[in-house]
């Protein structure tokens, strides 16, 4: 692996051990230790052995594309922002980003490494990282769109759910919370009066803003985000029928949105014990046994690190890329 840039994100990575770090290690390990306790390791095995390698490779298409997708949106972004980059820069360093997301503690370390390598398109760091976030943020919209849909249409096995309704419409209720503290004029104070990073925050803040602000663009980000949710669910439910379950709609579009959404905050590492935990509780309670949920979750993430595993290879050399050579 060639030498990193010492003052890139990654570097940054991994010369800081923070108790967020420290934090997110023992949620991890705890929450497994936990599941592991309860786990019946010969079946959860034998699931393993007989996993229909046909429902397993289009999971992983439907990963790729989600990927994919996700380039077309933030390109649609940037251009409404008034800057430009060629698409295949996008898509290298969307498969970049997803990777540095499954081995970097946190759950936004590949969107910051995006926004690094995106700064001579942009002109400014302050605009790459509100372009990214944006990109990140529309696509939690799309998501608490889908449950918050789901929820209200209902279904079969809705009622079984501890919590779900309030879980729902507090996810909901944050995100149009957020949206508000985006456009609403009464923080523009942030400029003046915070200091260096109030500025910075609110320049990102008013970039993030200029997307909401505009209507087509908005709407054409917004489809391209349900595409990309909807393909995150068809990836869940052909890993499931990879491993012989029918999984109930609920929890197809209620339950790993849901799901998804939490995965956003950096409690664990990469998502993983906190993502396991919750398809355990909710899929529980669905009528999946402790070792089906367990296998289904694992083997989500597993996709997910499989298929993003390019990504290391896509970074090499990435640094000495002409369209590189300015953002360091």
């Amino acid at each position: 692996m060639p030498a990193i840039p010492e003052n890139s994100p990654v570097a940054g990575h991994k010369r800081k051990f923070s108790w967020s770090l420290f934090l997110q290690i023992v949620v991890t390990l705890s929450i497994f230790a936990w599941l592991f306790h309860k786990t019946d390791w010969a079946a959860l095995t034998n699931r393993f052995l007989q996993i229909q390698m046909s429902w397993f490779v289009l999971a992983v298409l439907a990963y790729a594309l989600n990927l994919a997708i996700s380039t077309l949106r933030w390109n649609l972004i940037l251009r409404a922002a008034g800057k430009h980059a060629p698409q295949i820069w996008l898509l290298r360093l969307i498969w970049v980003g997803a990777y540095f997301n499954q081995v970097l503690p946190g759950s936004v370390s590949g969107d910051v490494l995006r926004a690094w390598y995106t700064r001579p398109q942009t002109g400014s760091a302050t605009l790459a990282l509100a372009v990214v976030f944006a990109d990140r943020f529309i696509g939690m919209g799309a998501l608490v769109s889908i449950a918050l849909l789901a929820y209200l249409i209902g279904g079969r096995g809705l009622h079984l759910l501890p919590g779900m309704g309030e879980t729902v419409a507090l996810l909901s209720l944050g995100y149009f919370s957020i949206i508000v503290l985006i456009v609403t004029p009464s923080l523009n104070f942030l400029e003046h009066r915070v200091g260096k990073w109030g500025r910075k925050l609110h320049d990102i803040r008013d970039g993030m803003g200029m997307l909401l602000r505009n209507p087509p663009a908005l709407i054409g980000t917004f489809l391209l985000s349900v595409l990309v949710q909807f393909c995150s669910i068809l990836m869940f439910w052909s890993l499931a029928h990879a491993l012989g379950e029918r999984p109930d709609a609920v929890a197809l579009w209620v339950v790993w949105p849901v799901v998804s959404l939490f995965l956003a905050l950096p409690i664990s590492l990469a998502g993983w014990g906190l993502r396991e935990g919750l398809l355990v509780f909710y899929l529980g309670a669905l009528a999946m046994s402790h070792d089906q949920a367990l296998a289904l979750s694992l083997l989500l993430g597993a996709t997910v690190l499989l298929t993003s595993l390019p990504g290391a290879a896509l970074w090499l050399g990435i640094y000495r890329h002409p369209l590189a050579q300015r953002s360091h």
